[in-house]
């Protein structure tokens, strides 16, 4: 086990906040969840929550928040790590070496959910406290593959975590085919600030208002019925 210091990370309160973010900035554009890349639950089970990211390109990251700590496990298709890409079929070897056992626990119990099987690069954290921890998988992989290659795609995957109002808008306007994004409402919604009809109707304004507010309030996320 060591430290990650392979690309700056923010501890698991920041992550934890980003997704919830991001995934209700998905809400808001897309009426269909399939659609959206950042998803968010809250209340998997008592002490788990469940971030994610699916580009729909075969790419996906998963994050668990539990009460003993935090793991992220992304997959890359095109990393030379995938299980998909070695002669063996098998996970990297590594992976998963040293994970703490009470997240291993949860993501087994999950396996089909959270492709355990498809990963590509593997971090965690206990606590809240930084830095990261990963596996042995990153020394074999930095000794044996080429370097842009070692770290499993874990810079072009954790680059959706977006890290402000002006990386998020330039993504969703090619995504969401969104020529006219106002900066600003994509902003209030970084700054935690309730979301409105308003602030719907700018950001997205064939989005079914009324509908968009009873999801993301299902979701618990803080709304204003105005």
């Amino acid at each position: 086990m060591q430290d990650w210091n392979e690309i700056t990370m923010m501890n698991t309160d920041a992550l934890r906040k980003r997704m919830r973010i991001l995934a209700a900035l998905d809400i808001i554009f897309s009426e269909e969840e399939w659609l959206r890349v950042h998803h968010y639950e809250d209340k998997i089970q008592p002490g788990l929550a469940w971030g994610n990211i699916n580009n729909g390109a075969g790419d996906h990251l998963h994050v668990l928040f539990t009460n003993s700590g935090t793991l992220i496990k992304g997959f890359d298709h095109e990393s030379p790590l995938s299980p998909h890409a070695r002669e063996d079929g098998e996970i990297y070897p590594g992976m998963y070496d040293e994970v703490p056992e009470a997240l291993m626990a949860v993501l087994r119990d999950h396996e089909e959910t959270l492709d355990m099987e498809d990963v590509t690069f593997c971090l965690w954290q206990e606590g809240n406290d930084l830095p990261w921890k990963v596996g042995n998988w990153i020394q074999l992989a930095m000794a044996k593959e080429d370097k842009a290659d070692a770290r499993g795609g874990a810079e072009f995957l954790l680059g959706y975590l977006e890290k402000n109002p002006v990386d998020y808008v330039d993504w969703a306007k090619g995504y969401y085919d969104l020529p006219d994004l106002p900066l600003e409402a994509v902003a209030e919604v970084y700054e935690g600030k309730p979301v409105t009809a308003s602030l719907i109707k700018q950001l997205c304004p064939e989005r079914d208002v009324a509908a968009t507010l009873g999801e993301l309030q299902q979701r618990e996320y803080a709304v204003e019925q105005t």
